[in-house]
């Protein structure tokens, strides 16, 4: 859960300027500001996540980090579709606490399930499938929007991210015993 929301806020991060100046037709700096001001919420919220849902079950954790995700991507695909510049910054917050949540699950997943001796090399497994397709993903779609443009770019983009988030809710967590 941690690759798919880690690529949503990627892709706030690398294509949300675009997607403000190109598709919904705005050169506005109070809505640039704001849009700057939605990705400082999303890494707030990202962080913020993790203290407040530490003490639910790993499984309730990662499952709600899997909404998370999927309604940061179901408010990018509103977005795109109806240039609603609100939509747009509204995807960051949810792809925060998408990111946070499927971090801190997965972390917690690691701690409990892999011996200690070999928690390092477990964590930067964690982290390269993460950052992977978190760099991989919004660099295509950005390609792919050059191509067929921004909204079908998009909207593939949030399709993809969300089978990735079907795929990763369909392996089931160990809980404690």
């Amino acid at each position: 859960m941690f690759a798919p929301g880690i690529t949503a806020t990627s892709f706030v991060l690398s294509l949300g300027p675009s997607l403000l100046s190109g598709l919904l037709g705005t050169t506005s700096r109070v809505v640039a500001g704001v849009m700057a001001f939605a990705m400082f919420l999303m890494f707030l919220s990202a962080t913020g996540v993790q203290f407040a849902v530490q003490k639910l079950r790993r499984r309730t954790i990662l499952i709600t980090g899997a909404a998370g995700t999927t309604l940061s991507t179901a408010a990018l695909v509103v977005a795109v579709h109806s240039s609603s510049v609100a939509a747009l910054i509204a995807s960051a917050l949810p792809a925060g606490a998408g990111q946070g949540m499927g971090r801190l699950g997965g972390l917690s997943l690691l701690n409990s399930t892999v011996p200690p001796q070999r928690l390092a090399e477990a964590n930067a497994s964690l982290h390269v499938g993460g950052y992977l397709p978190a760099g991989i993903l919004p660099v295509s779609a950005g390609y792919l929007s050059d191509a067929v443009g921004l909204t079908d770019g998009a909207t593939l983009f949030a399709a993809v991210l969300t089978a990735l988030v079907v795929i990763s809710t369909r392996r089931r967590a160990p809980e404690p015993a």
